[in-house]
């Protein structure tokens, strides 16, 4: 068995449509279970590196260890859930096409041991996200797709620059042999190479300054298309970056700038998040500033903090893709995503869900994100970074005032005013199943908390063992 599986299926899953086109929903779970029994499959062999056609500094490369393995299962089954609640798309065929393409990019992304293998699937990934967030198929869906494209250019061009940069000065795209030459390199070409990492992994990660156009993208796509925006793309782009960071070893004041930006990430989305009247857009900027919270989390380098921060991936990703799916029911009930709707349907399930993971982003007990949080808060006081802690608390008061009052919302008005939400037995039951796990995490965490404290460690590992 072969790592190339987990990108040859789903791309092969796209490209023989016409052969099972009223299938597709039904390929498409299929697809996502066969992936994770391959995944579940390697859990025993692990580390594997599999070259491709052949072996020198310029071959493709795949490696699969504990941390790529976690994300690897992580957007699999995320995506899996997500192909289990659409079952019933039958009229949009394009979705399942375009999320195959997306999720061979993702788990590309997470698999390469090479950089420019990075690009190849850096641009998948995007390009399938272009398409996607054209499926409303309407003027905002088009022209968010047009910006999002050409954004999307600017950070490809500035990866471009980086890798044609490593090349010249190392003669080598394969990311271990960049990193034993990496200390070689004159500092100036070192900063530029790092700058345009940045700026283009940036971009795509959602981080401060780079992340203007982020809600305007999601408030042009269906909210199951932002869902695995918000679930999958950003989290593989944050794990591509920091892996080849610490890879390269990079130096720690680097990582310094990168925990002030995460933080002013955290700070400027969640108050932006208040005045807004549009719920993709709060879920958007509370997106974003969960993501300032991970860039932070992941730039200090602290195994309990990197652990909290693992974590956090999971339940940020379960969490979001459960309210996102959750919006799309009323999104397609009252063809509308304002907030004024939580004051218009009439349904103690999706109430119910909505709390469940409010509660889960503000890291209240019993649920998982509890847990995260926790961890993260208990490893930066561990290195007395009180400040921090302290800044975290108070905009955390302030992301709960806009959840909070979306849950107002729905007590607001009468029932003889509101309308009934009916929801098909499948997608309840995919509600159902996140929000139980979400609670299970949250009250016995240590197997997990013992499997993301292993990633972290191999995480941080970056190099030394190469």
């Amino acid at each position: 068995m072969s790592l190339v599986y987990f990108i040859a299926l789903p791309i092969l899953a796209s490209f023989l449509t016409p052969l099972y086109k009223n299938y597709l929903r039904y390929i498409s779970v299929l697809l996502n279970i066969i992936l994770l029994y391959i995944a579940f499959s390697f859990s025993s062999l692990l580390p594997l590196t599999q070259y491709i056609g052949f072996d020198s500094a310029l071959s493709i490369s795949f490696i699969l260890d504990k941390a790529s393995l976690f994300f690897v299962s992580l957007f699999i089954l995320v995506m899996l859930l997500f192909s289990i609640f659409n079952l019933k798309e039958k009229s949009n065929k394009a979705i399942f096409i375009l999320t195959n393409l997306l999720l061979a990019g993702v788990l590309g992304l997470v698999l390469s041991g090479d950089i420019f293998n990075i690009y190849i699937f850096f641009e998948i990934a995007s390009v399938s996200a272009y398409i996607l967030t054209t499926l409303n198929k309407d003027k905002l869906a088009y022209s968010g797709a047009i910006r999002y494209m050409i954004i999307g250019s600017i950070a490809s061009i500035f990866l471009l620059l980086a890798i044609m940069l490593i090349y010249l000065n190392i003669g080598s795209l394969n990311l271990i042999a960049i990193s034993k030459e990496f200390s070689t390199i004159d500092e100036k070409i070192q900063f530029l190479i790092l700058l345009s990492l940045f700026i283009g992994f940036g971009i795509k990660a959602e981080i401060f300054p780079l992340n203007f156009w982020v809600p305007d993208i999601y408030q042009a796509s269906s909210s199951k298309v932002a869902s695995l925006f918000s679930s999958i793309l950003s989290k593989s782009y944050i794990f591509v970056f920091f892996h080849i960071a610490y890879i390269l070893q990079i130096d720690s004041k680097y990582f310094n700038f990168l925990v002030i930006l995460g933080l002013i990430s955290f700070i400027i989305s969640e108050i932006s998040a208040l005045s807004s009247k549009e719920t993709k857009r709060v879920f958007a900027y509370s997106t974003l500033g969960q993501l300032g919270i991970l860039f932070l989390a992941f730039s200090y380098g602290d195994v309990d903090i990197l652990t909290g921060a693992i974590f956090l991936v999971a339940i940020h990703s379960i969490t979001k893709l459960m309210l996102f799916l959750s919006l799309d029911i009323l999104e397609t009930r009252f063809n509308s995503t304002k907030t004024e709707i939580f004051k218009q349907f009439n349904s103690l399930f999706l109430t119910i869900i909505f709390a469940i993971g409010f509660l889960s982003l503000l890291g209240i007990p019993p649920f998982g994100g509890f847990i995260a949080k926790l961890t993260i808060l208990k490893g930066l006081a561990s290195l007395q970074e009180y400040l921090i802690i302290g800044i975290i608390l108070v905009i955390s008061l302030v992301e709960a005032v806009y959840f909070f009052r979306l849950l107002g919302y729905t007590r607001e008005t009468t029932d003889i005013n509101k309308k009934d939400i009916q929801i098909p037995f499948i997608q309840k039951s995919i509600l159902s199943f996140i929000a139980i796990l979400i609670l299970y995490l949250g009250i016995s965490p240590q197997e997990f908390l013992s499997i993301c404290f292993d990633v972290a460690s191999l995480f941080l590992e970056g190099a030394k063992d190469v």
